[in-house]
């Protein structure tokens, strides 16, 4: 009866308070480094996929917009690509990488659900060298992996990579679609990195 009781207690909280529930864990998003994405395009084989990873680090594209791309949509000629209803049902242009060309617009649209191409990118990244497990989940009784990269990693390799060249946060909000700037100003923090490098430059 005095388990009951003080549960019973437990129960009879004050009036407003509010029952903290666990922080929930802030992981540090890493983005692909330019030579890791190299040993990634050199174990591609397949065009599509090629052309998928290029359109995510060299213009930032979500997964749903590479594979809502049409041929019409990019102009090699004036490094354009034009977003037809992206995230938000919004329309945007971006810029496109030098390494897109005619035989990328040529496999568009790539016929492939989101979900397996993500899992190609586990699979060939893993090959390459650039992936690992850094973490586990349970989910249904079950532990299930946390990787290092994921498809949506490249998008951050494209956004890291305009901060360092000097680009206008206020730019990349533009290009990457963001409603707020706020969310683009999560790139702008130090990465832990080079954090660490300026720190040992110093002789810390």
């Amino acid at each position: 009866m005095a388990d009951i009781q003080n549960n019973s207690d437990v129960a009879k909280a004050p009036t407003g308070s509010r029952k903290l529930g666990p922080r929930k864990i802030k992981r540090i998003y890493e983005a692909p480094t330019r030579e890791e994405i190299a040993k990634l395009l050199q174990v591609t084989r397949k065009i599509h996929h090629e052309t998928a990873w290029i359109l995510a680090f060299g213009s930032g594209l979500r997964i749903g917009e590479v594979l809502g791309l049409q041929p019409d949509d990019v102009d090699l000629k004036t490094k354009r690509i034009f977003i037809r209803q992206g995230k938000g049902k919004k329309d945007r242009v971006v810029n496109a990488s030098k390494l897109l060309k005619e035989k990328h617009i040529a496999c568009l649209p790539i016929k492939i659900t989101a979900r397996a191409l993500e899992a190609v990118f586990l699979r060939l990244s893993l090959k390459a060298g650039i992936n690992r497990i850094i973490a586990h989940y349970e989910a249904k009784g079950k532990q299930m992996p946390i990787y290092k990269y994921h498809f949506h990693s490249l998008r951050h390799h494209f956004a890291t990579q305009a901060l360092a060249k000097g680009l206008p946060v206020n730019f990349l909000q533009t290009l990457l679609g963001h409603e707020s700037l706020a969310t683009t100003n999560r790139y702008t923090k130090a990465n832990p990195q080079d954090a660490i490098q300026a720190a040992l430059d110093r002789g810390m």
